[in-house]
């Protein structure tokens, strides 16, 4: 917990909170039975294999075995700390908690590259507003930048010489520190601005805050047109989304996101106000990127540059999706144009009309493979013919696939019913949510008995203190870790409540997995009702056992017959002991 924000208030939010509407923003969940079931987020899953308990106020995959409380799953799609967490759920139920009251957990090993990057941006921003910014504002207004823009993307300006080194270096950071940053770089034992004459855009992580910079020329120059922030500790530009931070609340609200290249397309956007959408910031997208986007809607549409450099960044993205493409939809721009420059060019009214009627990922793939093709060589239409019949073979709707048989039939002039006999039967029907079982991991007598008495003391408070004062002692680490953490909880608050405890646990997902995995065992009448003293008498044999060994080891490598004796007699007396 922070000093800020108390475990009784995070209580209090979290009871307040209903988990199923907080994981119906982010995920469709369909009710089957007492439990909400839906497509887990934090694994590649194609079948409903996340269950979310309205009564225990719990989410559990199973399948990946993530599991938790409303705040876990928040930091884990979220990617966010245990307090953001807290914060983001208390906003969606209405409560208000004062940020500048709350002790964010930033990882201080990086608190420098933070502070030097939010120094550096704002120094940039005044600096466009200043007498040194009136031909770069110029440029900007010209390009249909206005100030709301400006503000609301933070655009700033670089200078001629190294004033940002000097305004570091004054407020107290090392030399080693401004260079890791990448803000300035050294040459001939001297250190300069790395950023010169250039209008300066910031570039943010997940949680909104600069990590970089992408600064651009805006005057005649033989320099590249853009220079970005290299790789640091804290910008890994595979990992990050430019406007992520921003897009995330109104792709959920409306269900869709758009995907770009480049953060002056995200600009350019907004100035029509469309404001769901991210840019890769032109890099082929990642695995990482892409499990992030999937995660921000339902829909997603791919609009990538118009020329062939985003034809293949199109076609890399919906491989890093697999299978799974049926809500991706892509918008082609004619011209070569990217976005930026086709609404300059043709307007809003043209941009929307592309964005309404976005194309399927098939009827992409029927485009962009046709381009080859001879279709008065019969050996191309035949090639043609069968590699889009293994694009039809993965989709799963029979309408669609009837539709774009009909389509393929039509645009190669060959029959309806030749192109049938090639598609493979539909064989893949999503499997139904309420046949979805854990799966049943073989275990140890020791495990089994490690595992049940824990199930009693997170049901029973009475269990709690018969384990501290008869055992105190589970064989496994994770296990161990657990029964301790709920002895300490129950001595702190003088009862158990495992809701509570989840929240106790805080970021610890290992032991909230394992206590969630625990509290849902079906137990038997029989298994349910055994004495703990049973299972306390399993893990004494493990612990006689574990002895019996050591001590025998021992027993092979001394030489002196008195002390061979010795053990020899303690391994007597342990296994008699082993026998009561």
């Amino acid at each position: 917990m922070t000093n800020n924000i108390s475990y009784e208030e995070i209580i209090n939010i979290q009871r307040k909170t209903n988990i199923v509407d907080i994981i119906k923003d982010y995920v469709p969940l369909a009710q089957k039975g007492k439990n909400y079931f839906g497509i887990c987020p934090f694994h590649d899953d194609h079948n409903p294999s996340m269950s979310v308990s309205e009564e225990k106020q719990m989410y559990k995959c199973f399948v990946c075995g993530n599991s938790g409380n409303v705040y876990n799953f928040i930091m884990e799609y979220e990617k966010v700390s245990f307090i953001e967490a807290v914060k983001i759920v208390a906003e969606k139920i209405g409560i208000i908690i004062d940020v500048n009251n709350i002790n964010k957990e930033v990882d201080n090993k990086y608190s420098n590259l933070y502070d030097i990057y939010d120094i550096s941006y704002k120094f940039y921003q005044n600096n466009l507003n200043t007498a040194y910014g009136k031909e770069a504002k110029k440029y900007l207004l010209d390009r249909n930048i206005d100030e709301n823009i400006i503000r609301q993307f933070n655009i700033g300006l670089s200078l001629s010489n190294s004033e940002l080194y000097s305004v570091l270096k004054k407020k107290g950071f090392s030399d080693n520190d401004i260079l890791s940053s990448c803000v300035a770089l050294e040459k001939n034992g001297k250190i300069y601005d790395l950023y010169k004459n250039r209008i300066m855009f910031p570039l943010y992580d997940l949680q909104g805050k600069v990590v970089g910079f992408s600064g651009r020329i805006y005057t005649k120059s033989d320099e590249s047109k853009y220079i970005n922030t290299k790789e640091t500790k804290i910008f890994k530009k595979g990992e990050l989304l430019y406007n992520y931070h921003v897009a995330k609340k109104i792709a959920r609200s409306e269900k869709n996101i758009i995907v770009v290249e480049g953060f002056m397309d995200v600009i350019r956007l907004s100035t029509i106000g469309i404001n769901n959408v991210v840019a890769t910031m032109g890099t082929a997208v990642t695995k990482h990127q892409a499990e992030l986007i999937k995660k921000l809607a339902l829909n997603i549409i791919l609009m990538f540059d118009g020329d062939k450099a985003g034809e293949k960044a199109t076609e890399s993205y919906i491989q890093q999706f697999g299978q799974d493409d049926s809500n991706i939809k892509v918008v082609r721009l004619e011209d070569n144009l990217d976005p930026d420059e086709y609404i300059l060019k043709n307007g809003k009214d043209k941009m929307i009309e592309h964005l309404s009627h976005p194309i399927s990922i098939y009827d992409f793939k029927l485009s962009v493979y046709q381009k080859d093709i001879d279709f008065s060589n019969s050996k191309d239409v035949s090639n043609y013919i069968n590699i889009m019949v293994n694009e039809i073979n993965k989709i799963d709707d029979d309408i669609v696939r009837n539709l774009e048989i009909k389509k393929l039939s039509k645009l190669t002039s060959v029959d309806e019913n030749i192109i049938i006999s090639k598609i493979k039967p539909n064989n893949n029907k999503r499997i139904q949510i309420n046949n979805i079982k854990p799966k049943n991991i073989k275990t140890t007598k020791y495990e089994k008995a490690s595992r049940y008495i824990l199930h009693h003391m997170i049901n029973d408070n009475n269990a709690i203190l018969y384990y501290y004062n008869n055992l105190s002692y589970l064989p496994f680490d994770n296990e161990r870790k657990l029964a301790n953490e709920i002895v300490k909880f129950y001595k702190k608050y003088d009862s158990f409540n495992l809701n509570d405890f989840i929240i106790y646990l805080n970021d610890n997902k290992e032991l909230v997995n394992l206590v969630i995995d625990i509290d849902s065992m079906n137990l038997s009448n029989e298994e349910s009702n055994d004495d703990l003293d049973d299972y306390f008498s399993v893990i004494k044999q493990y612990l006689y056992d574990n002895q019996i060994k050591k001590l025998t080891n021992e027993l092979k490598l001394e030489t002196n017959d008195i002390k061979r004796k010795e053990i020899a007699q303690k391994i007597v007396d342990l296994k008699k002991k082993e026998k009561i």
